[in-house]
Formats: C-alpha cells, structure tokens, sequence
C-alpha cells in the first residue's frame, strides 16, 4: 500500500496505524473456524454454540466480519463473502489458511524490525530447536505452496510461448508447486527439482515419473558444480522463483554465474520474484526481507538485468503478474525477433523522470463526454486565449475518432511546475518514439505553458504543443479513477496539486 502524495487525511492516517484489525479478525476466525461454521449452518446461534463463542461476544464478533466484508448478513443468517469463500475456507482450491497460520510468525518478525535496523540484518537469527525449526518449515512450506498455486498459473499462463518438449530445472524449487503447475501445461517436459534436503522432502511432486529430485544448497560452490555436471547444458528453462531475494548481491551474481552451465544453448533463464521497482506491493516486501533474512533483498528490474548480463546472460524480456509478482526472462544468446512489452518498460522511465505515477490502460476506456467541454467554455478564464484549448484543440468527436487508432494508453501523474510536468511527458513520448513507437503521442494536463499569451495568428511552439485531456473532453477525473489514482478538488492553498496526462502509445 502506497500513500499518494495528496492524501492528507485523518481518516486514511487511522487506516494506516490500525490496518493490522482486519488482519486480526481474519486470524481469530480461521483459529475458531468461523468461516467452516459459516458455510455449514449460517445461523447465528449455530454458528456461535459450533465454535465456542460466547454470546453476546460471538454475535458481536460476526458483526464485525460482516462490517469488514469477510460475510454477509441477512436477518439473522450469515453467509460467507465471495472473497471468503475463496481464500478462508479449508477445502477451497485456492484457499490461503496456511498463508494466515503463518503470517503470525512474520509479524513476529517485523515487530523486531527496529532491533535489525540498529544492529544490522541477521543480527538475531538465530538458529532454532529442531522441533520448533520443524514445525516452523511445515508452515512456511504450507503457505508457499498455497501462494504458488495462485502465482504458478500466473506464471505459465504469462509464458506460454515454450516449446512442446524440453527440460526445466527449478532452483529453489521449495514443494514442487511451480514445477507441477508447469507439467500440468507440459507434460512432455523433464524436470528436475533442486532445494535443500530438508526442504524436498516436504514435495508434492508425488505421481510425476518425469521429476528428478536433486538436493543442493546452491551458496555452496561444490554442491553447485556437482549440479552442473550432472545436467551440464540441458536446461530448456532454469526458473528462479522468489528464490534470488533470499540472498546479496554479490551472493545472487555468485550464484547466477556458477549455474549458467546448466542452460542450453537456446534454453531461456526465468526469474519470478518480487521487484522494487514493479509496484508497491513488491517494494515493502523488501521490508520482509530485512526482517526476516540473514542478508535478502528485492531487487529492481534493471538491476536483475545487470546481475544476469554479469553472468553473461541476454535479456529478452519482462512481465508483470495479476498478483503483483513479475518476471524477467533472459537468454543464454540474443534471441532473433523477440518482443517486449513496452509498457512496462516507459512506466519505469516515467517515473525516472520524475512523475508520480504511471498506470496502463486500453484506449477503449476512454471516455468522452459533453459536459467537460462545456465546463471550459463556462468556468475556464484560459477559453479562447490558448492555442492547446478550446474552440482551437480537437474537439470531442476528433478525440473519439483518434482513439480507435489505438488500443494501449499510459496515464500519468505529475505536481507543480506545471512546465516541468509537460516537460517530462514530451521527453516521455520522445523515449516511446525512440523505442519504435511511431504513434507515440501526449496528451497534457492544464493550459500551455510555453508562452505567457499566444501569439497571433498561429502558436509560436507548434512541437511543444499538445492538448489538455480536458480540452478534449476527457473526464479525468473518472479516468484517473479507473485506474486507482484518487483526485480530489483542490479546497485549500496548500493542497497537494496532481496534474494528469495520457500517452497514447500504440
């Protein structure tokens, strides 16, 4: 979660410091099996004599999942909630309760976040009893595997280009989920599945003749080399899934650089993981790592293409998952033809630039709409007297007809300077034209800033010019919406100022 830089209320500061209560009742209610009763018998006596509640705390207590959306009410019958119904229940495909038991040991973890951050990262990580080291494995080992099956589909379904045959090796491979997920789709592929002895033992790859189990810790340089001999050269796809933020810098360029031996010469490189700079989901995970690692981080897209151009891999391409994780795919030699996405690419620049944010959206979602043209003519002191607005921008008809020549736009958000923001969003569809994007065009937020009064009879920068999203009777205000970005009317001097333009990219 990401505060935007024009919130300033009490109301989302109170969200912030008690965000910890929603997870509070999702934990008490898995322990009591709340949500099992629920889906049994959604009455509210039953409900509560079935888990041990007392009355009136436990009729309290649902009101209280009802009130956060964890059930629904009607009368005096309770039922689960689609989300519940999916992620709380015991039995449900995609259920997450390993996910939840386990989370109480993270948040262990993060409440010593300030004793790692004054005496260093792994300062106290220390080793456990083996009965506790065991059952706190079960656990972890439970909620990746819940995890993986959600993030495994994401996976395989972005990558569904690999060929009908082939061999995969998955380091770090933790209980197989990914590997199984993958064979499911691929069920001419060998697979060989690599991670600490303890850890394979825990596998779900029972019933798949076409797994090798190979136990080695991959920090080790001998283990690795024995790896490498036995598979030297067969790795159709070597796959790294959220395995490299477990370890430095210097730790993961050792690690890529000694297992670059197992991948074919046309074989591809896959590192699934969360990156610092993909969303902000995958940023504060780097916060996880400080807590709860000996010396892990998250990396930055760029900075794993470095790492595995150290290694002396070829960077091909990258993408982004529903579930906030994101991939990068390299090769073992430049591959002929291959495409990347460019979005995810100028969403990164524009943020190097300098603006807020940056969010992708198809060209079809843009709305026109009558009246925002007419709060220009009516309202808008500027009517008239600039060059980029109404009546001389397109109009509204224009504006729709141009965009059936695309289907992706990007839409941006800056702050004052006004001219520095447009600045930024010309630099930004030059970068998008320089990369082969020939339709490339900006459009800008508020009036031109180039001139302090338009000359006459024509603009005096026609390259620098480009229409407000308002003058050409965008409501900016909805499309900002659709894409998460919260604006509000400015009411007080000091506000925070957001202005917003759009890329239309191809």
């Amino acid at each position: 979660m990401k505060i935007a830089p024009s919130e300033n209320s009490y109301l989302k500061f109170s969200q912030v410091v008690a965000g910890y209560r929603v997870f509070q009742l999702v934990r008490h209610a898995v322990r009591l099996g709340v949500f099992e009763a629920v889906g049994s018998d959604g009455n509210a006596a039953g409900i509560i004599k079935r888990t041990g509640m007392k009355e009136p705390e436990g009729k309290r207590f649902l009101d209280l999942l009802t009130a956060a959306g964890l059930l629904e009410r009607y009368a005096d019958h309770y039922y689960l909630s689609q989300f519940s119904r999916k992620f709380l229940l015991k039995d449900a495909p995609l259920s997450q309760l390993d996910v939840v038991n386990f989370e109480e040991v993270v948040m262990a973890k993060w409440a010593a976040l300030d004793t790692v951050l004054v005496e260093g990262q792994g300062a106290r990580q220390a080793e456990l009893p083996e009965a506790e080291y065991r059952e706190r494995l079960r656990l972890f080992q439970g909620a990746m595997h819940q995890a993986a099956v959600v993030r495994a589909d994401e996976l395989w379904t972005a990558l569904d280009f690999l060929p009908e045959h082939g061999t995969i090796i998955d380091v770090g491979s933790g209980d197989g989920t990914y590997l199984k997920a993958f064979l499911e789709r691929h069920p001419n592929w060998d697979a060989v599945a690599c991670d600490l002895a303890d850890v394979l033992t825990l596998s779900a790859l029972e019933g798949y003749p076409a797994v090798t189990t190979r136990p080695c810790n991959i920090l080790d340089a001998e283990e690795s080399a024995q790896l490498c001999a036995a598979w030297r050269g067969q790795a159709s796809v070597l796959l790294f899934s959220n395995v490299l933020h477990c370890y430095n810098a210097a730790e993961t360029a050792d690690i890529l650089g000694r297992l670059k031996d197992l991948v074919a010469s046309d074989g591809l490189v896959v590192v699934h993981d969360f990156f610092s700079d993909a969303n902000d989901f995958s940023a504060l995970y780097d916060g996880h790592m400080l807590a709860n690692t000996y010396s892990g981080r998250t990396y930055g897209i760029d900075e794993t293409k470095r790492l595995l151009d150290g290694a002396g891999f070829c960077h091909a391409s990258e993408y982004h998952l529903p579930s906030a994780s994101s991939v990068v795919v390299a090769s073992a030699r430049p591959l002929v033809g291959a495409v990347s996405d460019p979005l995810p690419l100028l969403q990164r620049e524009a943020l190097a630039l300098g603006l807020i944010d940056a969010k992708p959206l198809p060209a079809d979602s843009i709305r026109v709409e009558p009246w925002v043209k007419a709060k220009c003519r009516y309202g808008c002191g500027l009517y008239g007297r600039k060059w980029s607005c109404p009546p001389h921008s397109m109009d509204a008809g224009e504006f729709a007809e141009l965009l059936t020549s695309y289907r992706r736009a990007l839409l941006v958000v800056g702050q004052p300077p006004l001219r520095d923001f447009q600045e930024r969003l010309l630099e930004l569809e030059k970068r998008a034209f320089l990369q082969g994007m020939k339709k490339a065009l900006v459009f800008s937020g508020g009036p031109c800033v180039w001139c302090e009064s338009c000359p006459e009879p024509r603009c005096a920068f026609p390259e620098k010019r480009r229409p407000s999203l308002e003058s050409c009777g965008c409501d900016v205000f909805e499309l900002a919406a659709s894409c998460g970005i919260n604006l509000r009317p400015v009411k007080e001097k000091d506000d925070f100022v957001q202005y917003v333009g759009m890329l239309l990219v191809d």
